[in-house]
């Protein structure tokens, strides 16, 4: 069993945890929500042993954290991070997978069928003899899941696991680890999305630092105060989820589309407008990419006025698309447009997939203000760009003079936004600009996007999100094997399962209880 007794935890002169207790039982699914910095990463953290409490107890099976029992509580207590390449050491997948079980000091033998056991429960068993480099972010994630996995811990820990994933991968993820409850391992899942709320064990909210609520997932939906201090009552899917449970139905191990329709109100689905005149234009025309021989794109060509969702399942080539749209990445053959001239590397605002790769200054300050000074604006015209865009973001003043790099993860992605707003660019492209965000900041991005397009950018979303984007989109582009199997206007894409699965994507929960309650069987 993991225990938190009455734990505090403080990063320099300020307090993160305060007193916080937490039971976690082997055979069991503990979630864990709260808004962005209300301690939740740090809370996982302290549970695997990478840091240690400055006041109170963390113990596992009996056996309190110490720096003397870290290591075998990192071993009891597998823990797999938002960002997988923080996890990963190896050159090749197979060797990643068996790194932790040969520092156990086991048999060659029994090393390969743990990895290979682990590469097959994540379904990447046929990346085996891949380059971890040349992996998705998705697929990256996977691998370090399976490397965790082969260790055979008795409890696991998931800071937002799946929030590089898509649909797909998020199931098999979830069945995973309903296997693995099932076969007695403790599981904490540090969430943002209420998809986390099927089969748990208990909800926990953490606001403030502290433990705000702690109950089952059905009273979590009927909780207004619960809902809020999590920051899930701003998720599209909640509305539906609580109006469900508070008429009687039950959430279930899995999602069901059906009884979600049922509570489903209205056949409109909200949408933006194709083809809006005054817009700026990106484009791609026949772009193919290739990396040493694997085809990335293949003769792609879209394009985007208004608010574009680019879609697609983990390594369809979606980040390949973002890139060559920013100017920063030279096609094979083929080319990006923006206005119908070629596009010059920095004419694009890109906002990268982590935001830790674009941010580089010693302040947040400096970051937001570097793109307005290589644009030539003067150190006090740059100064001005930067609040702007902090104001936009809702970057906090106080967090100006801070290193982005002190900053929680949802805080690092505003600020990553909020420098490439500065810039004033005529077109955006976002790869992945939701992931690591509570539902509140996840809600004010799709708003800020859509006046973006409003005032004319032309703005290209990359996501695994689909269901939270495309009631703000125009249309939806999806690419499968590295091209477009299908452009659709946004409504069509909101309430067609088929679209999806044409792409090879698992379609959205939303999407298809839309679907079912307008009468398609097949959703």
């Amino acid at each position: 069993m993991i225990e938190l007794s009455d734990v505090g935890f403080s990063y320099g002169t300020a307090d993160v945890l305060r007193g916080v207790s937490l039971v976690v039982r082997p055979g069991e699914r503990v979630v864990l929500l709260g808004r962005n910095g209300s301690g939740k990463s740090t809370l996982s953290r302290l549970v695997n042993g990478s840091l240690a409490a400055r006041s109170g107890e963390v113990a596992v099976d009996g056996v309190a954290s110490t720096p003397e029992t870290r290591r075998a509580i990192a071993s009891a207590v597998g823990y797999v991070r938002q960002d997988p390449r923080n996890q990963i050491v190896s050159p090749l997948v197979l060797d990643e997978v068996e790194f932790g079980p040969r520092n156990l000091g086991l048999p060659r033998e029994e090393v390969r069928r743990r990895a290979e056991r682990a590469l097959e429960a994540c379904g990447i068993d046929r990346l085996r003899t891949r380059m971890t480099d040349e992996l998705s972010g998705g697929q990256q994630q996977l691998l370090s899941l399976a490397g965790v996995l082969a260790m055979e811990p008795r409890y696991l820990v998931l800071d937002e696991a799946g929030s590089h994933l898509d649909e797909a991968s998020r199931a098999v993820i979830a069945d995973l680890v309903r296997r693995l409850v099932r076969g007695g391992t403790g599981v904490l899942e540090v969430a943002h999305g209420p998809e986390a709320l099927f089969g748990a064990s208990r909800v926990v909210v953490l606001e403030g630092g502290r433990i705000a609520w702690e109950g089952l997932p059905d009273d979590f939906l009927r909780s207004e105060g619960a809902l809020k201090a999590s920051g899930l009552a701003d998720d599209p899917l909640v509305a539906p989820l609580a109006e469900l449970v508070r008429g009687g139905g039950m959430l279930g191990e899995r999602p069901d589309p059906a009884a979600l329709a049922a509570v489903l109100t209205g056949s409109d689905v909200p949408g933006g407008e194709v083809g809006r005149s005054g817009r700026h234009r990106l484009e791609l025309r026949n772009a193919s990419v290739s990396y040493d021989g694997l085809v990335a794109l293949d003769d792609v060509t879209l394009a985007c006025s208004g608010v574009t969702l680019l879609l697609g399942a983990s390594g369809s080539g979606k980040t390949t698309a973002a890139r060559t749209l920013a100017g920063v990445l030279a096609p094979d053959a083929g080319g990006a447009l923006l206005d119908g001239a070629p596009v010059s590397a920095g004419e694009v605002g890109l906002s990268f997939q982590r935001p830790e790769d674009q941010l580089f200054a010693d302040t947040v300050l400096e970051d937001l203000s570097f793109a307005p000074r290589m644009l030539g604006l003067s150190p006090e015209e740059a100064d001005v760009r930067a609040h702007e865009a902090a104001e936009r973001l809702g970057v906090a003043g106080d967090l100006l003079d801070r290193s982005p790099f002190e900053l929680s993860g949802g805080q690092m992605r505003r600020v990553a936004l909020a420098g490439v707003l500065a810039a004033h660019p005529r077109a955006c492209v976002f790869d992945e600009p939701s992931a690591g965000l509570d539902a509140p900041a996840r809600r004010a991005l799709r708003e800020l996007v859509s006046s973006l397009a409003r005032e004319g950018v032309a703005a290209l979303v990359v996501t695994h999100d689909a269901a939270e984007w495309l009631d703000v989109a125009d249309d939806v582009v999806l690419l499968a094997r590295g091209r477009v199997v299908a452009r659709v206007e946004a409504k069509e894409a909101a309430r067609s399962p088929e679209l999806f699965r044409a792409a090879g994507m698992e379609p959205p929960l939303l999407v298809r209880a839309r679907a079912m309650a307008q009468g398609d069987s097949h959703a």
